[in-house]
């Protein structure tokens, strides 16, 4: 039995690349006009969907930018911040309690370690990942966030 076997795919096994090394001469199928050109956001599936807008809102200061209904009550929720960023959509969907497989959402903060300080004094669970650079805490339905100060040069 034959398998065929890319030119790529033989180069990674031969020459012991990492798959990701190869991206940058790999062309792209998309025409570079439509291409991305960044990371938007992300979104998490929730149960309640109004208490997590209420607890976005309440403890991370982030305001509804959209809403969609479906028959007529609110599905999903485009949460934002006041300054340049992404976005985070929150989306009711029923699926099992505990966080999303989903692995964190990750916010820039001018002070992280501060903002986690702060917040921890509110009773929001932290964890100091990187001290003065990244802490975790985690929503109301257990889904992981990071506050994040890129570190100094």
């Amino acid at each position: 039995m034959t398998i065929p076997i890319t030119i790529g795919l033989a180069a990674v096994i031969l020459l012991g690349l990492a798959p990701g090394a190869m991206t940058e001469t790999q062309p792209t199928a998309i025409p570079l006009p439509m291409a991305p050109t960044s990371i938007v956001g992300s979104g998490l599936n929730v149960n309640d969907l109004e208490a997590q807008k209420a607890w976005y809102i309440s403890t991370l200061g982030m305001h509804v930018t959209a809403t969609y209904p479906r028959n007529g009550a609110p599905f999903e929720y485009v949460m934002g911040l006041t300054g340049p960023g992404g976005l985070l959509a929150l989306l009711k969907a029923p699926r099992p309690p505990g966080p999303n497989g989903f692995g964190r959402v990750i916010l820039a903060s001018p002070d992280a370690k501060a903002l986690a300080q702060d917040l921890a004094a509110h009773g929001v669970a932290m964890r100091e990942v990187v001290p003065g650079v990244a802490y975790f805490i985690t929503d109301p339905e257990g889904n992981a966030i990071e506050l994040y100060t890129p570190p100094k040069p």
